[in-house]
């Protein structure tokens, strides 16, 4: 496959402005090599396959979390609930030093892949880094998942530059369209 040059797009202030009202679930990925831990607070993380079971996630290329996942071949994406803002907020930190990210919360190793989980988080997955490209800015990681660790709380959303909360639902107004009824 050929990769042909793209037109320069819109203007990167458009973009950016859009990309604010996308709201998101926040998450902070981890990631240790062994000797050196980081964590970085993500709104660029999505399912991608239920077999084999993988996610994606999206990182700067130049962060300091970029290199450390690739050295670790391996991730965990931690799902922050409302009560984690301030974790959110201690990982968002650029200059933040790598250990310094992991003085908020409680953090245990996975099991099979000794990555950083964060504890009371509602969801945590370690991951195998299964593939790597680099588009643009930012390099794709797919991480394949070795590890599911479930808790509870409501979920912390990123829209419009801060922290947010899910609202009531609204498919309950059409129980038709309950997807717990529907079987996904």
């Amino acid at each position: 496959m050929t990769t042909q040059p793209f037109p320069p797009g819109i203007p990167l202030d458009d973009f950016k402005q859009a990309m604010r009202r996308l709201p998101a679930q926040v998450c902070v990925i981890s990631s240790s090599d062994g000797t050196t831990r980081i964590a970085m607070t993500a709104t660029a993380v999505t399912s991608l396959s239920a077999e084999p079971p993988q996610l994606l996630i999206c990182v700067y290329r130049q962060a300091r979390a970029c290199a450390l996942i690739r050295d670790a071949g391996a991730f965990c994406v931690n799902i922050l609930s409302l009560s984690q803002v301030d974790v959110a907020t201690q990982c968002a930190l650029p200059a933040l030093a790598p250990e310094a990210r992991f003085d908020r919360g409680c953090w245990t190793p996975s099991d099979l892949l000794a990555q950083p989980m964060l504890d009371g988080a509602p969801v945590n997955l370690a991951c195998r880094v299964a593939s790597a490209a680099d588009h643009g800015t930012h390099t794709v990681f797919v991480g394949h998942i070795e590890q599911a660790r479930f808790g509870s709380g409501a979920p912390l959303l990123y829209h419009d530059a801060s922290y947010r909360e899910i609202g009531a639902r609204q498919d309950a107004l059409h129980p038709e369209w309950d997807s717990a009824v529907r079987g996904f």
